[in-house]
């Protein structure tokens, strides 16, 4: 079985533009050691938990660009970076990773990096708590004609706002935005698998790179007096957006700039950092 075989679909939809797929099994054991007991060779550990399955994604980003899909639709790529899609992280998703599906997927977090004159990558985890328990069989879904490399997100043709809120000019080579949901999975009595899921907390980190800071923070960091950010577009000028909504990588006014740092080279150019922390829930 080779990578052609390995296509992710997400909820049935148009296959993920993905360049790695990864799943991951474990399980909760603890070792029996009993008082005045030895080690029963063939009864050793305990299972007290049900079976963590993650499943880990890179890939790329691309617009829709009015393109319809051949059933009328049109192509959802990412549509699992929206949080109306996912209502913030408690609706489940399906997972079909090269034909096996992995049902009561839920997202852990996301993120995106974005380089001048390169395309904008991705990566996403995933939890299932109902993972498939099929044997490897691979599945034949093509996406060539899915590669249209005008629809891919590059880095320089996205739009920059609000840049003066943290660094001294709009010279930004790098910025990458990292979004994390926290949630405690609900069991009940008579079922093996979480009947239901509990959104704790999520957190917004975006790390800015430039060649200068707008300011030095002190004890309480650096608050944001308005958005900041970059709009993800193509090189037509069209966005990805999902149910009228357009996703782009803001951070909010009110926001922190918690971390900053800077450093040279010789022979090279100032190189400054700043981390920007933003609480959703």
């Amino acid at each position: 079985m080779t990578y052609r075989n390995m296509a992710v679909v997400l909820d049935g939809s148009e296959p993920i533009l993905a360049t790695r797929v990864g799943v991951d099994f474990s399980t909760k054991n603890q070792v029996k050691r009993q008082l005045g007991a030895n080690i029963d060779a063939g009864d050793q550990l305990r299972f007290n938990g049900d079976v963590d399955c993650k499943i880990g994604l890179d890939f790329l980003v691309r617009t829709s660009d009015g393109v319809r899909t051949s059933s009328g639709g049109s192509h959802d790529f990412v549509d699992f970076l929206f949080d109306n899609f996912h209502n913030t992280g408690q609706n489940s998703m399906i997972l079909n990773v090269g034909g096996n599906l992995y049902r009561d997927c839920f997202i852990d977090s996301f993120s995106l990096t974005v380089r001048p004159f390169e395309p904008v990558i991705g990566s996403a985890t995933f939890s299932s708590y109902n993972p498939s328990s099929s044997v490897l069989t691979g599945a034949n879904t093509l996406l060539d004609s899915d590669l249209n490399t005008n629809d891919v997100v590059y880095g320089h043709n996205c739009l920059l706002s609000g840049a003066g809120n943290v660094v001294a000019s709009d010279i930004i080579n790098e910025l990458s935005y990292n979004k994390t949901y926290s949630r405690t999975p609900i069991y009940t009595l008579g079922s093996q698998q979480a009947t239901s899921q509990i959104v704790d907390g999520v957190e917004v980190d975006m790390n800015v790179q430039s060649t200068g800071l707008n300011q030095l923070i002190g004890f309480s960091g650096n608050k944001l007096s308005s958005d900041f950010g970059v709009g993800l577009r193509d090189v037509d000028g069209s966005g990805i957006t999902y149910s009228s909504s357009n996703f782009d990588l803001i951070v909010n006014s009110g926001a922190h700039v918690v971390a900053e740092g800077y450093s040279v080279d010789g022979g090279g150019t100032l190189v400054t950092k700043a981390t920007i922390k933003e609480v959703i829930l």
